[in-house]
């Protein structure tokens, strides 16, 4: 797993990659005017409080966030879906509600997809209205993976 901030915060976290490939990801996923700020005692918290949501020993991550990319709405969908408490689902629906956008669940989808900062914007919370998983850029094995080690109730 791999994490980056700017001087506001966290801005990037992503996994299954090389560190090569990270670079190569941050290089065409930002504006080249985007300063990374070298920031070890953040990136140690990142690294802490990642470490201990997977030893299930941390349920609500207290890092700050820096949205670089993304619409207004996609921020209100991240800011949303941070309010989907440890262990609980909520559908597209209700974020598109929370988001001030009722009818537009198919955009959650669409925000949940450029969430530069899953796992703390916890996207893998948000699941169909009928209990399944819907998408996960499609990778639904780790958003199953997810919700399991979260103890959520889901529809496999």
């Amino acid at each position: 797993m791999y994490a980056a901030a700017s001087d506001a915060g966290v801005c990037r976290i992503t996994y299954d990659v090389t560190a090569e490939a990270f670079e190569t990801d941050m290089l065409n996923c930002f504006e080249a005017d985007v300063a990374f700020v070298p920031d070890d005692d953040l990136l140690s918290s990142v690294e802490d409080q990642v470490t201990r949501y997977f030893a299930s020993e941390l349920k609500v991550f207290d890092l700050p966030l820096d949205f670089l990319r993304g619409t207004p709405f996609y921020r209100q969908v991240w800011r949303a879906q941070q309010a989907i408490p440890y262990g609980e689902c909520r559908s597209y629906k209700w974020v598109a509600e929370r988001s001030r956008r009722p009818r537009a669940a198919r955009a959650v989808g669409q925000a949940n997809r450029n969430n530069d900062i899953s796992l703390l914007v916890p996207c893998h919370r948000v699941i169909a209205s009928g209990g399944r998983l819907g998408g996960y850029g499609g990778q639904p094995d780790i958003k199953a993976f997810l919700l399991d080690h979260e103890g959520a109730d889901y529809i496999r």
